[in-house]
């Protein structure tokens, strides 16, 4: 290249070929190739003839039957080959390095509006309240305009992602007529190379449902659903990396104002913002229609505990007491929420899922069913107290005085066994028994008993008397007479 460079430039000067050839020391031939090549010299490989290449199509079908390369070798020895076993592995790798080059071309296709959508989720550990909880954030996005929704859950069911794709159809306000997706177990059962593929009876209620044609990308290749896996950079790199939040409600407003950010930036391959041609795709999109949840989500029955809490995946949730020891169907939502119904399908309650703790919470209506047992228990002592000092007049209230401090919580046991004396005895004795106990200083029902044992019942108790019953004798034995059959002779 030098030397061709120095010829032009020398030729320039008006330098002669001859002294162009003293001064480069090159053959006068040379000079003037170069003066009359326009173009700057270039060097040529020389092509040699491989000794593998006649046999290229016996190597390809080999290797389609899985041979190994000795194995080859042998084979193509056979068929007249004279080279080495290292010349066929050689050929072998240079075989299979162009396959994974054909494998990873990749071409880029743009959709109509209103055709597709494409769905995928990213595995994420999100610091909430200084401790980390594995997310799951799904990504649903419009082939078109490129305007994406984002939600999340914690965990990763069919009924999350449905309920994913779900939540974006309702914020595009349309639905399209193709959803790629990969190729996750939750909606993918079989995805074999030749294409042919087998969908969970969950996802194509769905498809159904909405009218929606399902579409896998190739198996291992997700590169195919490009529009989906690229943006999950951006979203992990400009909102998720770094990020802690206090509580979950703080990351759904982070999410949502990352969304419409994104959705209003301006697309650097299409020169516009999503949301721009959002407007002009809204039109194709088809309008959503009318589905039963029931249909689209299971519910699990569950048995409410004796004490009124529901026990689901390992944490324990109050529910109202007229549910104690009644079956309720539970639909979790995204993980983070259960939703209770009846037996006829009525939503009876809802309730948040606390990833952090296991403990039981404390029941709001125990302590409302306890405080109105605790009253209704001291009712009824106020009550007995009251008889007590309105039967007994001054003379019981002094009594009760000095028993509240000799027998404590067994206070209104005693004035109950004492007000059974006076139905026995009269009031006027047992009154009079209570002043000798005031005077002498003692307070038990016992010393009213005794003292009163001395004294006459007004009332004694009335013994039922059993009447004997007089049985008429039976004979124990019988005439042989009665066993006697009568026999007549024609």
């Amino acid at each position: 290249m030098y030397k061709w460079q120095q010829v032009k430039a020398l030729k320039a000067k008006g330098t002669s070929i001859k002294n162009i050839v003293r001064q480069l020391k090159i053959s006068r031939n040379t000079v003037r190739k170069y003066l009359r090549s326009p173009n700057p010299p270039c060097f040529k490989v020389p092509h040699h003839e491989k000794m593998l290449d006649g046999y290229k199509d016996q190597v390809e079908e080999m290797l389609e039957r899985q041979y190994i390369g000795t194995r080859i070798h042998e084979e193509l020895t056979e068929m007249g080959f004279g080279g080495s076993l290292s010349t066929v592995h050689r050929h072998i790798r240079e075989i299979k390095k162009e396959a994974v080059i054909r494998e990873k071309v990749t071409t880029r296709f743009e959709t109509p509006p209103g055709r597709q959508i494409q769905y995928d989720w990213k595995e994420w550990q999100l610091p909430v309240a200084g401790r980390a909880v594995k997310i799951y954030l799904h990504e649903v996005v419009l082939g078109y305009s490129r305007k994406k929704h984002y939600s999340w859950s914690l965990s990763i069911t069919a009924s999350d992602i449905i309920r994913a794709i779900e939540a974006a159809i309702l914020f595009f306000e349309g639905v399209a007529s193709e959803l790629l997706i990969d190729n996750p177990k939750q909606m993918v059962l079989v995805h074999d190379r030749n294409g042919v593929v087998r969908y969970t009876d969950e996802f194509l209620t769905f498809c159904g449902l909405y009218g929606i044609e399902p579409s896998p990308c190739q198996p291992y290749r997700a590169r195919t659903k490009g529009k989906a896996e690229r943006p999950f950079y951006y979203v992990q790199e400009h909102l998720l990396r770094g990020l802690e939040v206090t509580d979950f409600a703080e990351f759904d407003v982070k999410l949502r104002e990352f969304t419409d950010r994104y959705n209003e930036r301006i697309h650097s391959s299409l020169g516009e913002s999503p949301e721009v041609r959002y407007g002009r795709e809204k039109e194709y999109l088809k309008s959503i229609p009318l589905v039963d949840p029931a249909l689209l989500y299971r519910r699990q029955p569950h048995k409410v505990s004796s004490d009124g809490y529901l026990s689901y995946g390992g944490g324990f949730y109050p529910v109202s007491m007229s549910l104690c020891l009644r079956e309720v169907m539970v639909e979790p939502v995204f993980g983070r929420q259960l939703r209770l119904y009846d037996a006829r399908g009525s939503l009876i309650s809802e309730m948040n899922v606390d990833p952090f703790t296991k403990v039981k919470p404390l029941h709001p209506e125990h302590e409302v069913i306890n405080e109105g047992f605790k009253q209704r228990k001291d009712a009824r002592r106020a009550e007995i107290v009251i008889r007590f000092v309105t039967t007994f007049e001054q003379t019981g209230e002094q009594y009760l005085e000095g028993l509240k401090e000799r027998v404590g919580p067994n206070l209104y046991w005693h004035l109950s066994e004492i007000m059974k004396y006076a139905e026995l005895y009269g009031v006027y004795e047992v009154v009079h028994v209570l002043k000798e106990c005031v005077t002498i200083g003692t307070y038990h029902k016992n010393s009213v008993k005794r003292l009163l044992s001395v004294r006459k019942p007004q009332h004694p108790p009335i013994v039922p008397l059993v009447p004997v019953c007089a049985m008429p004798p039976v004979a124990l034995r019988r005439e042989l007479s009665e066993y006697r059959v009568e026999v007549c002779h024609a």
